[in-house]
């Protein structure tokens, strides 16, 4: 499908009519703009963009409606995402489906009854996309399952109404659209990037085991074989991303970086960022923690599992951050300027931009692969980690042999994420770039055997700052540069640490004395300048 299809529908002379409007079609011009130039600085507006962290950072402002347009400009993002693989803006656009299903339903509420309960307009949503409004709808509605029960139930009861009621063609052709669709919404979901934002996304394990169990169901009555691309990648992708985000809980620390002056002064000259080789790091048994627990006998539960090559299949480079502001031991052995980000984002802004060749030759840029994952310390855990991801496997319909071969390689997003517990210390996460060799990469240098270097605005924008920074003033004016760009309701500034926070004043509360992140008196309450709508 081409992305030139889904703008049919006529444009509302009065778009746009509220801030929801303006910021698609902020992105919307903003998306073409890294089309034509796939820059980091014009990736780094697109993500900022569609990464809000607090939750009052949104601007509902304006009027309450939802077009044929709007549907079309959804599902044209939506696409464009799935070409140039930007995942920040799959979420972004999930949560926007959710905020304005409950914006519709607290708008129903009112006594005049103008407002349905529903939003017709959603049954135009790509399949993915409207298997969502479905289930987040019957979540906010019910309030009898968690959402990831809902989404099976509202799945089950698409498929048996159909089979009910439709001729056998058409339920057949109706289980390839869901089965496609949900294995689609529950990869897009894996790259959420803020648990304060999206808890709901949070599966536990066990809601995860039955959501993998619903897809496997799915993919055996479509007909798919999981082994076979381009379903194999996508579910490997999906199955990691999830089970490795789970640690820790979905953890809900900041994530810093520890890096010295010397390296700070470089990095706001030359916008880089230096991802080191595996056989650069500092413990000489990376890769090695995964193999030794296969070699223990007793533990693994499949006869399936055995002979795992966990020789590397690419090319890796790695870049660490912490959990933990102001830990001496880091300040001490890595640097003492810290960079603080609140979420995820970071797996974007180091996505390197590759190259997509299209069969008439002409060249698509897209958000080269990362993985990232907290990093654990402790060996039982790992084994009840692959144990259950063994369990997840199981509910594919693979020979012993596939499911063999598909362990072999998922394993490859764990090698390096399991340590000996003597760096536990570190709280380390961990962003693991896979580069292939037959793309052709922008703003990336490998000529260094150790390091490969990146261009781009990481050091540039972090959400806040600690330390004795000596370049603080050229990120200062970065970060007003931005703030004074993107915000559009209230917020509370922090001239020490450039942190701005948008729930703490929630509700126009100026009494606040200390910036939640670094203590300081130095803040203030900033209201954005008027945009029209």
């Amino acid at each position: 499908m081409k992305t030139e299809e889904m703008q049919y529908a006529n444009k509302p002379k009065d778009w746009p009519s509220n801030a929801i409007e303006s910021r698609l079609d902020n992105i919307d011009e903003q998306l073409q703009k890294f089309k034509e130039d796939p820059s980091y600085q014009n990736k780094e507006i697109l993500i900022s963009l569609v990464s809000d962290y607090d939750l009052n950072q949104h601007s509902m402002l304006g009027m309450l409606r939802t077009t044929e347009y709007e549907v079309a400009l959804i599902n044209s993002l939506y696409i464009e995402s799935l070409f140039l693989q930007v995942n920040s803006l799959k979420s972004y656009l999930y949560e926007l489906i959710g905020l304005k299903t409950r914006m519709q339903k607290m708008a129903s509420w009112f006594p005049e009854g103008l407002v349905s309960l529903e939003i017709e307009e959603f049954q135009g949503l790509m399949m993915q996309l409207k298997i969502y409004y479905m289930s987040y709808h019957a979540f906010t509605i019910d309030k009898d399952l968690s959402f990831g029960e809902k989404i099976i139930e509202t799945l089950e009861e698409i498929l048996d109404y159909s089979k009910e009621n439709d001729s056998a063609e058409d339920y057949i052709e109706k289980v390839s659209f869901v089965t496609n669709g949900y294995i689609s919404m529950l990869n897009d979901l894996s790259y959420f990037r803020c648990r304060k934002r999206t808890s709901i996304w949070t599966f536990t394990h066990e809601e995860l085991y039955k959501l993998f169990k619903l897809a496997g169901e799915l993919t055996t009555l479509n007909g798919d074989l999981p082994y076979e691309r381009p379903l194999k990648g996508v579910l490997m992708t999906c199955i990691s991303n999830y089970i490795l985000k789970s640690r820790n809980n979905y953890n809900e620390d900041y994530i810093c970086k520890y890096i010295s002056p010397e390296i700070v002064n470089m990095s706001v000259e030359n916008h880089e960022i230096w991802m080191s080789k595996i056989e650069s790091l500092n413990d000489d048994r990376e890769q090695r923690v995964i193999p030794e627990l296969f070699d223990e006998e007793g533990w693994l539960q499949n006869e399936w599992v055995q002979n795992v090559d966990f020789s590397p299949k690419r090319t890796y480079y790695v870049s660490s951050f912490c959990k933990s502001l102001n830990d001496e031991d880091m300040l001490k052995d890595y640097g003492s300027c810290i960079y603080g980000y609140k979420d995820d984002r970071m797996a974007d802004i180091l996505a390197p931009i590759m190259y997509f060749k299209r069969k008439d030759g002409t060249k698509r840029p897209v958000f080269s692969h990362v993985v990232a994952f907290d990093v654990i310390y402790n060996r039982d855990e790992a084994k009840e980690e692959i144990i259950f991801l063994c369990k997840i496997i199981n509910c594919f319909s693979m020979t012993d042999t596939d499911k063999n071969k598909f362990l072999e390689e998922i394993m490859q997003y764990w090698l390096l994420s399991v340590k000996d517990k003597k760096w536990s210390h570190e709280r380390e996460r961990r962003y693991v770039l896979f580069l292939y060799n037959d793309y052709e990469y922008r703003g990336l240098d490998i000529s260094d055997s150790r390091f490969l270097k990146l261009k781009t605005s990481l050091f540039l924008h972090p959400d806040f700052i600690l330390g004795d920074n000596p370049v603080k003033n050229q990120l200062k004016v970065m970060a007003d540069d931005k703030r004074q760009a993107i915000s559009l309701k209230p917020y509370l500034y922090c001239a020490d640490c450039l942190n701005r926070d948008f729930d703490i004043v929630a509700g126009g509360n100026r009494n606040v004395k200390n910036c939640s992140i670094c203590g300081s008196e130095k803040v203030s309450f900033e209201v954005p300048k008027e945009r029209r709508i």
